[in-house]
């Protein structure tokens, strides 16, 4: 076989290895989607607060790891009191009794990753309006956009027109679907630093109250907390509240040598990617918290006082710089879940 044969064979494995990922969060008409940079996607509908919600998860590649959930009451609300969803849905006001053979049932929880499960169950909703409950119809789930939704998911995936996709089917075989994409890995932590002595302590928050530069800050020097942790044997990690909110505080972080002379250097949180919502990649330090144990700093902005929506992420010192392992996002606001469920946008191995 000639040389350029060989090279048009090779040409779609060589296309599938380079498939990325680019994170996104989008919404459709009542529904909201959200794919990480592993290309792994989940939708769900909103709003949440009215009690019902429906959740399509998925992993990219072949061992895609389906999950599809209907839950009544969340974290907030806590149980509902009504019948069980299996015998009181209604879609389209009309009594909905789905083959329930392959579903994990609780009272007011439904699930399945049965993927013949999940295909009959889409093949009724998927062009419905609404699905509620019998005895609250306010307790609703809205269908329109989710299959806008499972497209855009089928599309970031590659399963658009094969015989895998959830909504665009075609003629190419299951199995043939792009390979996930491959994650950054995190870099190793650092051995746990020498904790602050004493004198150490009271030197840095004083260098950090009084001399090092926060000229931006609106808040006065009195009124800011200094809070200072041992980042390597050499140096620390200074947080400064600079600017406070309803229930946001925003720091400034300085690298700063543990011993005087104090020389300090001010850190910023670059971002991998820039986030659906905003036009740069550099994140600030809203809530921040370090745990010198494993060199991870922590953010956690929040949305609203609630905390079921904002941004949380996680970083990892590499001796140099902060990397970025987790980013979380959820910028619907509606009661349904907190950071620790956030749909992620970035993650690493």
């Amino acid at each position: 076989m000639s040389y350029w044969m060989k090279s048009l064979l090779l040409l779609p494995f060589l296309l599938i290895a380079s498939v990325q990922a680019e994170p996104l969060q989008k919404s459709f008409s009542d529904w909201q989607i959200t794919c990480n940079n592993a290309a792994f996607c989940v939708a769900r509908s909103f709003p949440g607060d009215n009690g019902l919600v429906m959740t399509i998860s998925r992993h990219a590649g072949v061992n895609d790891r389906p999950l599809l959930r209907i839950d009544y009451g969340s974290a907030y609300s806590g149980a509902l009191p009504g019948a069980a969803l299996k015998d009181n849905l209604l879609l389209d006001q009309r009594r909905l009794n789905p083959d329930l053979k392959h579903w994990t049932v609780e009272p007011h929880h439904l699930a399945t990753s049965n993927a013949i499960a999940i295909d009959e169950f889409l093949a009724q909703t998927l062009d419905a309006s609404n699905l509620q409950l019998t005895y609250k119809a306010s307790a609703s789930i809205p269908l329109r956009g989710m299959k806008a939704a499972l497209l855009l998911m089928d599309d970031v995936q590659g399963r658009v027109n094969g015989a895998s996709a959830w909504v665009k089917r075609g003629d190419r075989v299951q199995w043939d679907v792009p390979p996930p994409p491959s994650i950054p890995q995190l870099p190793a932590a650092l051995p746990a630093p020498a904790p602050l002595t004493q004198q150490e302590t009271t030197g840095l928050i004083d260098y950090g109250t009084w001399r090092v530069n926060t000229d931006n800050c609106s808040l006065d020097p009195l009124r800011r907390e200094v809070s200072v942790a041992p980042l390597t044997d050499s140096k620390a990690l200074l947080l400064i509240s600079c600017e406070t909110g309803a229930y946001n505080v925003i720091d400034l972080a300085f690298e700063v040598t543990r011993s005087q002379p104090y020389v300090s250097r001010g850190i910023t949180l670059n971002l991998p990617f820039t986030p659906p919502s905003r036009t740069d990649n550099q994140l600030e330090l809203v809530n921040a918290e370090f745990d010198a144990s494993n060199g991870q700093l922590y953010t956690f902005s929040k949305g609203r006082g609630l905390g079921d929506c904002g941004v949380a992420t996680r970083w990892q010192f590499d001796g140099n710089a902060f990397v970025l392992a987790e980013y979380a996002e959820e910028k619907t606001c509606d009661a349904w879940h907190s950071s620790d469920d956030w749909p992620t946008l970035w993650v690493t191995q």
